[in-house]
């Protein structure tokens, strides 16, 4: 029985490895792409869409050829081995370092500031230092995300850094998707491939050409290769911030860390007359629900506002300014 199934190991083995080289040389497989635009690609994974691409260095456009810089990228400079906007990390935690792992979605990453020691994940590691804190700020941030997407990240690429508090920015997009079309055209460019794309396939059987000749060609017949756009789209676009914030619990109970959610608002012209507090008291409730501290960010913003009212804290009614960030910093210190 042995040497029958060794002899049947063996016949399977040389048959693939032939039908490789074969499939090979004649060129049958077809290629596969990665899903590019920016800092953007397509995910594997359904819940994410799309994911930061590692170690990015946009090149802006000259001046005389139009065309933002900042498009498709958000933000000059390098981007880190995992994608994000930060400096790199040791996977191990230092000893006597308490960890602060930073979610959220452009509000968090900075768009429109120019230098990311301007923003607040940097910002609020300086401020505890200086409260003689040894701690490591880190920002898992991406541009376009919500609740969802921002725990599904941690939990793939955040979480093995061990993280003793996670700060969750809550913006009053995080319970539809507003990414600026981000997900739309990765999509539309991996429709223009056919469909051919390495976001659809396994990472390692994607090297094999008998993968790719069998997956995209002989069963290319029998099933629709795209993976189908809406479907991919609406599995990030729902409300599922009940949802994730229990998944955030979960992961925090299961991880010994504890769990912070910040809510920035939406920047109007006077905040006492504030129109969207029903938002901010969903997020505080559902938050309270989960046993998550609450910092709601209307009143220390207000009161840098106040303080200093020739220097703006917003640059649109969605991001804060650096001046924001500084503020947001000083604000989230203080509780932590």
């Amino acid at each position: 029985m042995l040497k029958k199934l060794a002899l049947s190991l063996f016949a399977l083995s040389f048959s693939l490895g032939f039908a490789e080289i074969a499939i090979r040389l004649v060129g049958a497989a077809p290629k596969i792409y990665p899903i590019q635009k920016g800092r953007f690609q397509l995910s594997r994974n359904p819940k994410l869409g799309y994911e930061p691409v590692p170690l990015v260095v946009p090149s802006a456009p000259s001046p005389e050829k139009g065309g933002n810089p900042l498009a498709f990228y958000d933000y000059l400079g390098a981007s880190n081995s995992l994608g994000f906007r930060d400096r790199e990390h040791s996977l191990e935690k230092p000893s006597g370092v308490q960890r602060i792992a930073v979610l959220g979605d452009s509000v968090a990453a900075g768009l429109h500031v120019e230098r990311f020691e301007d923003t607040f994940p940097p910002a609020l590691e300086s401020q505890l230092k200086a409260r003689g804190r040894n701690v490591e700020v880190l920002s898992f941030a991406v541009s376009g995300y919500n609740t969802q997407q921002e725990v599904e990240i941690f939990r793939e690429k955040g979480l093995a850094f061990r993280p003793d508090v996670v700060l969750l920015t809550y913006t009053l997009s995080s319970r539809e998707h507003v990414d600026g079309d981000i997900l739309k055209t990765l999509l539309d460019a991996e429709k223009a491939k056919g469909g051919l794309s390495s976001a659809a396939a396994h990472p390692l059987l994607a090297q094999s050409a008998l993968y790719r000749f069998l997956r995209y060609r002989v069963m290319a017949n029998r099933k629709p290769v795209e993976r189908d756009p809406q479907r991919l789209l609406d599995a990030v676009s729902q409300d599922t911030v009940a949802q994730y914030f229990e998944e955030l619990k979960k992961l925090g109970q299961a991880n010994g860390f504890e769990v912070f959610v910040a809510v920035v608002p939406r920047f109007t012209k006077n905040f006492h007359a504030y129109p969207n507090g029903e938002q901010h008291r969903f997020a505080e409730e559902l938050a309270k629900k989960n046993g998550f501290r609450y910092l709601d960010l209307i009143v220390p913003l207000q009161a840098c506002r106040d303080a200093n009212p020739e220097v703006p804290i917003e640059l649109d009614n969605f991001h804060p300014s650096a001046a924001g960030h500084r503020c947001i910093a000083e604000a989230l210190a203080a509780v932590i």
